[in-house]
């Protein structure tokens, strides 16, 4: 089945629907307490895992293996980073990779760097955010997560067309 919206079965529209609002939830709980809580992530990723099983979109490998993928790249940076980034950030990256299957999860994290990025500096130009201030980075994974949704499949292609 082709990985475009018109060809998804009404079922998996409505769960992505769910992922997009409950991503939304997780941006705002971030940008409040600064925070992404387990206790809503954990259920997430249990619940990400049995659907992809079920995946209209490819193999159940493909969306494990961008779970894995996505939580260790953003477990690795936070480590790295020494408290730059939240493992809070890392435990989202695994769901958004559950969700989103190989290479898909690509273009969400490089969506949600990007986006981050710009919000960054914009925040820091405009003297909102000091250097060493910080800054909540679930909204923008949030964001490029959706994003990734509609244009993930396309934009891996152009970005790295070994995968296409």
């Amino acid at each position: 089945m082709p990985n475009t919206p018109s060809s998804w079965p009404t079922w998996y529209v409505a769960i992505l629907l769910a992922y997009a609002v409950f991503l939304g939830a997780i941006a705002i709980y971030d940008l409040r307490w600064q925070r992404i809580p387990n206790r809503a992530v954990y259920p997430a990723v249990t619940v990400a895992i049995a659907l992809a099983f079920v995946q209209p979109t490819g193999p159940w490998w493909s969306f494990l293996l961008a779970g894995l993928f996505g939580g260790c790249l953003l477990f690795a940076i936070a480590l790295a980073s020494r408290g730059g980034l939240g493992l809070g950030d890392a435990k989202l990256a695994v769901l958004i990779g559950l969700m989103s299957g190989w290479p898909s999860v690509i273009a969400a994290l490089f969506l949600g760097f990007a986006g981050g990025a710009v919000v960054g500096v914009g925040l820091l130009a405009s003297g909102r955010l000091g250097r060493r201030d910080p800054m909540p980075f679930g909204p923008a994974l949030a964001a490029g997560a959706i994003a990734a949704i509609f244009v993930g499949p396309q934009l891996v292609r152009v970005l790295w067309p070994v995968f296409g």
